[in-house]
C-alpha cells in the first residue's frame, strides 16, 4: 500500500493539507501520524503539522491498549473523513491495519498454492503451539507440526523473538485462521522406508512410549512402529511399561509395512511370530511349485486318478 510523504518539521498550509489529504483518501494512500495526547473518544494525532483525530474504536483491529501506551508512537492512518475544509479530519488506524492484513493474506494465498516457505517471527508460546507474526497478521505454528519427533512442549523447539521458517498449510479467511507447520518442510522419512526397513530386516530402534497393546519404537525422527504385546513373551504379571522405559534401545525385526496407512509391524530379533522375510518367500515358492511332494498335491493327485477310475 502507498504511503504519502512523512510529516514535516513545518506545518504544511491548511489548503495544502487538505488537498494532500483528499488525494491520499481518494487513492488509498496511507498517512503518517503521531499521537499526542487522547480524551475519552479518541485520540489526537498530528499529520505533517496540522491535526487530525482517530476515534477510540479505530485505534485497533480488535480491543484497544490503555491510552497512554500509544502516546508519542507514530503510525500509519488511512483518511476515512475531511469535513468543513478541514477543520475536522478523521483518521484510522486500524484501516490501516486491515489493508496491510488483507495484502498480506494475498501473499500468504501465493505460498498456499505454490507451497513456497514462508519466513516470520515467534510471537508468543502456549501449551498448544506457537503464534508466529506474518508481517501483521498471525498463525499458529501447533505443536503436531514443529518437528518430524514428538515435541513435548513447543518452547523446547521455538522461542519468542526468533525468525522461523514455515509452510502454510492452511489458509480460512472467513475465520482468519491460519495453520502454519515447519515438519512440512522436512524430508518425509516415509518416501524410501521399504528400501531402508525392508520387511523381515533386523535393525535397532528407540522406545518412544508405551501403551497397553503394545510399544511404539522410533526407528529413526518422524518414523515410528509398533511392537504388539503378544510379541514380546513377557511373563503375564510383567508391566510392560517397566520391561520398556523410554529412550531404552532395543533390537526388532521388521514384521510387515503398509504404506497407505504408514504403520510399521515390529517384533524383538529372534521373534518366531511371522517369520522373516525370507522364509515367507520361500514358503511361497514352495506353495507355488507343483509337485507331489506337498500334501495338498498330493491329495489333488489321488482325487483326479479316483474320479478318472
Amino acid at each position: 500500500m502507498p504511503v504519502a510523504a512523512p510529516p514535516s518539521a513545518a506545518a504544511v498550509p491548511v489548503n495544502a493539507w487538505v488537498e494532500r489529504l483528499q488525494n491520499a483518501r481518494t487513492n488509498g494512500e496511507q498517512v503518517e501520524g503521531k499521537i499526542i495526547g487522547w480524551n475519552d473518544g479518541g485520540f489526537h494525532v498530528v499529520v505533517e503539522g496540522q491535526t487530525a483525530f482517530c476515534p477510540r474504536s479505530e485505534v485497533e483491529e480488535g480491543h484497544a491498549q490503555e491510552p497512554a501506551s500509544y502516546v508519542d508512537q507514530t503510525f500509519p492512518f488511512v483518511v476515512i473523513r475531511i469535513d468543513n475544509n478541514g477543520k475536522k479530519v478523521v483518521v484510522s488506524r486500524a484501516a490501516a491495519l486491515r489493508q496491510g492484513s488483507s495484502e498480506a493474506m494475498v501473499d500468504l494465498q501465493h505460498h498456499l498454492k505454490s507451497g513456497e516457505p514462508v519466513t516470520g517471527t515467534v510471537q508468543s508460546i502456549a501449551d498448544y503451539g506457537a503464534f508466529v507474526d506474518l508481517g501483521g497478521i498471525r498463525g499458529l505454528l501447533h505443536v503436531s507440526e514443529m518437528s518430524r519427533e514428538r515435541v513435548q512442549h513447543p518452547g523446547d523447539v521455538v522461542k519468542e523473538g526468533e525468525e522461523v521458517t514455515v509452510k502454510v498449510i492452511k489458509l480460512d479467511q472467513k475465520g482468519g485462521r491460519i495453520s502454519l507447520s515447519i515438519k512440512a518442510l522436512l524430508p518425509d522419512p516415509w518416501k524410501d522406508v521399504a528400501k531402508k526397513f525392508p520387511v523381515g530386516a533386523e535393525v535397532s530402534g528407540k522406545v518412544e512410549r508405551t501403551a497397553s497393546f503394545g510399544v511404539f519404537v522410533e526407528l529413526e525422527p518422524g518414523l515410528t512402529g509398533l511392537m504388539p504385546s503378544s510379541a514380546l513373551s513377557l511373563p503375564r504379571d510383567a508391566s510392560v511399561a517397566r520391561a520398556f522405559p523410554p529412550g531404552k534401545e532395543v533390537d526388532i525385526q521388521i514384521m510387515s509395512l503398509d504404506l497407505r496407512r504408514r504403520r510399521l509391524s515390529l517384533a524383538p530379533q529372534g521373534s518366531q511370530v511371522e517369520g522373516s522375510r525370507t522364509d515367507f518367500q520361500d514358503y511361497q515358492t514352495r506353495q507355488n511349485e507343483d509337485t507331489p511332494e506337498t500334501s495338498f498335491n498330493a491329495m489333488a493327485a489321488a482325487l483326479r486318478k479316483f474320479q478318472a477310475g
